[in-house]
């Protein structure tokens, strides 16, 4: 199965790992830019692979995953976006991460609400679940902007095993309350 989102700007597609490893790297191996994902830790290739095996085997499994955002003009990657499965709450979890270089363009609004209509859409799924640093001003707009609404914070390893003990702001989206958004 493969995954082709269009926004205005970008493509959010599955990964390429040949092709693609060096622009995760970019942005794995960036502290600042990992500050809101893993407190600033950075990635080695096991966790970049392990990011790849587990976005394939969503893809496969749930026909959804958290794939590459690129630009439509060169097919540079500026981010990650998508919808993944939790293993530990019951639904799946919506993410963003948009290179430093395109912070504060609109970039993940606009990457999000083309997941958001992939996920409620094409996919089926019932329910959104966005786990958000605290900290991390920029998400939380995002989230609202989606008409995501706050339902506490818990550890975000208790939304899924692969992730950290840090401390996450959990949002949540059903498709009922998308679709009668969009209606609007």
């Amino acid at each position: 199965m493969s995954l082709l989102i269009e926004t205005p700007r970008c493509v959010i597609r599955a990964w390429q790992p040949e092709r693609d490893r060096a622009g995760l790297m970019r942005m794995t191996s960036d502290a600042q830019m990992m500050r809101y994902i893993t407190g600033g830790e950075t990635w080695d290739d096991a966790r970049v692979d392990g990011l790849f095996a587990r976005q394939a085997g969503s893809l496969a499994g749930d026909g959804v995953c958290v794939g590459a955002l690129c630009r439509k003009d060169d097919g540079e990657i500026v981010g990650i976006v998508g919808v993944q499965p939790l293993d530990r709450l019951d639904g799946f979890d919506l993410g963003w991460w948009i290179w430093r270089a395109y912070w504060n363009q609109g970039l993940a609004t606009e990457a999000a609400i083309a997941s958001c209509d992939d996920a409620f859409g094409r996919a089926g799924l019932q329910r959104l679940y966005a786990c958000i640093d605290p900290d991390n001003h920029a998400s939380h707009g995002v989230a609202r902007k989606l008409g995501m609404r706050a339902i506490g914070r818990m550890k975000a390893s208790e939304t899924g095993s692969w992730r950290n003990d840090a401390l996450v702001d959990v949002y949540e989206l059903t498709r009922p309350d998308w679709q009668a958004q969009r209606l609007r």
